[in-house]
C-alpha cells in the first residue's frame, strides 16, 4: 500500500512564518547596531587622521593651528537666499578657505571629512565652493578670521592671519581639536557668532536641547546611538557618550548669554556679553 504524503497543514506554515518573524525582528536590530558600531569605528579612524594632519600642520606653520575662514561666497543650505558674493569685511581675501582645507596636503582624501553615519557624498562641494563634512573645529582653540580684533578666553587678540597658538594649551590631552557635530547642514565648526569664537558654544543646556530626546525635529541626536567621537590636540582620538560630555561642558548661568531665534533653518544664536565666569576649569574646551 503506498504511503500518503502529508504537507504542512495551514496552522503549521503560519507557526513557521510567526517564528521567522519573531526571529528577525529580535536579529535585524542587533544587525543594525553591529553596522553601526563598524560606522562609529570608522568615523573614529576618520578623526584620527584629521587630528593627526592638524597635528603635522601645527609642527610646520611654527605650533600655529589652521583657523576657519567663514565668507558665505552666495546662496547655501543655510541661507538660501543670500546676495552672491562675499560682503563682509574680510570677503576679497584671496586665501579664503575654511580649516579643512589648509590640512588637505596632508590628508589627500576628502572623504575622511565625512563621517560614514551621514549620509552624503563628502565630494559634493557645496555652492561656497567648500567641502561638506561632518565634523567641527574647536575654535576656542584655533582661533577664526572673524576673530580678528576679538580677545580670546585669556585676553589675547588674534590675528586674523593666524589661529591659535599651541603654547596656549595646558591639557593638550584633554583638550579637544575636532569633533562631530550634531547639525546635517553646513557648519563646519563649533558655531557661535563673533564673540563666541573666542568663548566657544560650550554651554551644556545648548548641547543637551540638542542631542538629547525631545530636541528639534531636523537636529539629530548622538551620531551613533549613546555618542559621538572627537580628536584631541594630543593626537589622539576617542568616542565618548553624551552624558560624559556633558559632564564636561560649562553651565549656561557661567555665561552671559541671550537666546534669540537664527532666521535660518534648523539654526539658533547665542551671544555673549562678557567673558564667561567659569567657577573652574573646563580643559575639554581649553578653558582654562
Amino acid at each position: 500500500m503506498q504511503a500518503v504524503r502529508r504537507g504542512f497543514t495551514l496552522i503549521e506554515l503560519l507557526v513557521v512564518i510567526a517564528l521567522i518573524a519573531i526571529l528577525a525582528a529580535i536579529l535585524f536590530p542587533v544587525f543594525a547596531q553591529a553596522r553601526e558600531k563598524a560606522r562609529s569605528i570608522s568615523c573614529l579612524s576618520n578623526l584620527k587622521q584629521i587630528g593627526t594632519s592638524i597635528y603635522m600642520y601645527v609642527q610646520d606653520y611654527d605650533e600655529t593651528y589652521p583657523r576657519n575662514d567663514d565668507c558665505v561666497s552666495g546662496p547655501s543650505p543655510l541661507n538660501p537666499s543670500a546676495p552672491p558674493g562675499c560682503n563682509g569685511p574680510y570677503g576679497q581675501r584671496i586665501n579664503h578657505y575654511k580649516w579643512q582645507a589648509w590640512i588637505l596636503p596632508y590628508m589627500k582624501n576628502v572623504d575622511v571629512f565625512l563621517c560614514p553615519s551621514r549620509q552624503r557624498d563628502a565630494t559634493a562641494w557645496n555652492v561656497d565652493g567648500e567641502i561638506y563634512n561632518g565634523y567641527s573645529l574647536n575654535l576656542s582653540i584655533t582661533g577664526s578670521l572673524n576673530t580678528f580684533g576679538n580677545p580670546n578666553r585669556r585676553g589675547a587678540f588674534r590675528n586674523s592671519f593666524m589661529g591659535g597658538n599651541l603654547a596656549g594649551l595646558t591639557t593638550p590631552a584633554e583638550t579637544f581639536i575636532v569633533m562631530e557635530h550634531w547639525f546635517p547642514g553646513v557648519w563646519s565648526y563649533v558655531h557661535g557668532d563673533v564673540q563666541q569664537t573666542a568663548w566657544p558654544l560650550a554651554t551644556r543646556e545648548v548641547w543637551q536641547r540638542a542631542l538629547k530626546p525631545g530636541g528639534r525635529a531636523d537636529r539629530r541626536a548622538a551620531p551613533h546611538h549613546d555618542g559621538f567621537n572627537f580628536a584631541f590636540t594630543d593626537g589622539h582620538a576617542k568616542y565618548m557618550t553624551v552624558d560624559a560630555f556633558l559632564s564636561k561642558c560649562p553651565p549656561a548661568d557661567q555665561y552671559v548669554v541671550s537666546s534669540v531665534p537664527n532666521p535660518y533653518p534648523g539654526g539658533m544664536t547665542w551671544t555673549i556679553s562678557g567673558p564667561p565666569a567659569y567657577n573652574r576649569p573646563w580643559p575639554m574646551w581649553g578653558l582654562n
